[in-house]
């Protein structure tokens, strides 16, 4: 993978989490009855964008793991 292409899957990542944590943050700030009735709804798109997140830095340590390293 070119340096242009981890870049970009690294921005992604850091995007995804950076948004699940400022979602969780924003929950946290709810009543338990409401924040509750938020997670039942979104959950599932939570799950989803988690195992993105997961995928993306899979790709980059397996991209990093593909790269030989050069020796001085």
């Amino acid at each position: 993978m070119d340096q242009e292409t981890k870049e970009q899957v690294r921005t992604a990542a850091q995007a995804i989490e950076e948004a699940l944590q400022g979602i969780f943050t924003f929950l946290f700030t709810l009543r338990p009855t409401l924040r509750n009735e938020i997670l039942q709804i979104l959950g599932h798109h939570l799950e989803k964008a988690r195992g993105a997140h997961e995928r993306l830095e899979a790709i980059l340590k397996g991209s990093e793991a593909a790269t030989p390293t050069r020796r001085g």
